[in-house]
């Protein structure tokens, strides 16, 4: 029996529709090595990049530079995470970041200021757990001021190409995909949302944060790809999501791009997409949704009722202290349940197998479903 490639004939009408109303360049993906090489200027994201001085003595360090944006005035910035940027909270304003990172750099940590492609201008502190605040973050977020000419100014992203100037609201079951320095390009889908999560950042500092995204599967993020920008899984121009910047072998971890933006007063910089060509392309995308359906439905997850949503996120509200407060807890989110399509159900993320917390956690709260799910401990990445 022959197998049909359903996906590939879905992208190409998507394709062949968006080749008529907006042209974009063929792009190649790989699995992260062209993603660490020092590029000539202007250079497209999705890269290895990081701060000039982010080493010890034993170590150094490199992330992503995630995308552009810009502020109300046309300055262009790239996007990244604090601790990537912002050498999590120690830099100063105007710290060389450098493309590729220190960790990419030939010979390793060598300091070359030639590859300078930014300055870094602004960063949102990490407030970290036990040092006299309770204070939660929402975002772990820097931009640095583009260096004339030293990045693309249509804000190229590698194995991606350009994306919307809009963002996208997340949504339980949204397929997206990011770029970045280690893995190249991945796929995944969002698998819970208004997420609680204690972050690990090493040196036995941690940082509670608030309204996350979670995705799945772990192979989306591995170590290095924080700062990579998560964009909807379609093509061509796809709109961001969110930030990534954190997880572990099961989970990645990522801001509200919505939170980002507004941090620093920037927006994306991206195409402009009219009303009419998205409508087109999500028509295109949904017609072979539909003709899958049938074969694949158990593979495509189902939409979360937005009133079953906000019924849970109440319960969550009421009893999220109580659960952060258990050991090996490491966070509490909204997902999808398991028994009733279509509802959405609270779910506890820990270190440890399930059968090992679930004498300490409860099985419902308030009649909602619990999952207990096993994460291990949650990284900044």
């Amino acid at each position: 029996m022959k197998m049909v490639n359903r996906t590939s004939s879905k992208h190409l009408l998507i394709t062949f529709v968006a080749a008529l109303l907006l042209p974009v360049p063929v792009v190649q993906a790989d699995n992260g090595p062209a993603h660490r090489i020092d590029q000539n200027f202007p250079i497209s994201l999705g890269t290895s990049g990081g701060n000039i001085n982010d080493r010890t003595r034993a170590f150094c360090y490199g992330g992503t530079l995630g995308a552009l944006v810009q502020d109300a005035n046309g300055a262009q910035y790239i996007l990244s995470n604090n601790h990537v940027l912002a050498r999590t909270n120690a830099a100063k304003l105007g710290e060389d970041i450098i493309q590729p990172g220190l960790i990419d750099q030939s010979p390793v940590c060598a300091q070359d200021s030639s590859d300078a492609v930014a300055d870094l201008s602004r960063f949102v502190p990490i407030q970290f757990k036990g040092k006299g605040t309770t204070q939660p973050n929402t975002v772990d977020a820097a931009i640095a001021a583009v260096r004339s000419g030293a990045v693309d100014s249509k804000g190229s992203i590698l194995d991606i190409g350009m994306i919307s100037d809009t963002t996208l609201q997340p949504g339980i079951g949204l397929a997206v995909k990011k770029s970045g320095r280690t893995t190249g390009l991945t796929t995944g889908s969002i698998s819970a949302m208004d997420v609680t999560v204690d972050v690990s950042y090493g040196s036995g500092k941690t940082a509670r944060f608030v309204n996350q995204i979670l995705v799945t599967p772990g192979t989306f993020i591995d170590s290095g790809d924080s700062g990579s920008l998560m964009v909807e899984d379609l093509d061509p121009t796809p709109h961001a999501v969110g930030l990534l910047f954190a997880g572990s072998s099961t989970v990645a971890i990522a801001n509200p791009i919505d939170d980002v933006l507004s941090a620093f007063g920037v927006t994306m910089v991206g195409a402009s997409t009219t009303t009419l060509t998205r409508k087109i392309l999500d028509w295109a995308k949904n017609l072979f949704r539909v003709n899958e359906s049938h074969a694949a439905s158990a593979q495509l997850p189902s939409s979360v009722n937005p009133a079953a949503l906000d019924a849970v996120r109440k319960v969550k509200i009421r009893h999220e202290a109580q659960l952060m407060s258990v050991p090996g807890v490491v966070g509490v989110g909204i997902g999808q349940s398991e028994k009733l399509p279509g509802q959405a159900a609270i779910e506890i993320y820990v270190k440890e197998p399930p059968s090992a917390m679930r004498s300490q956690l409860p099985s419902s709260l308030d009649g909602i479903e619990v999952k207990i799910v096993e994460t291990g401990e949650i990284h900044a990445y």
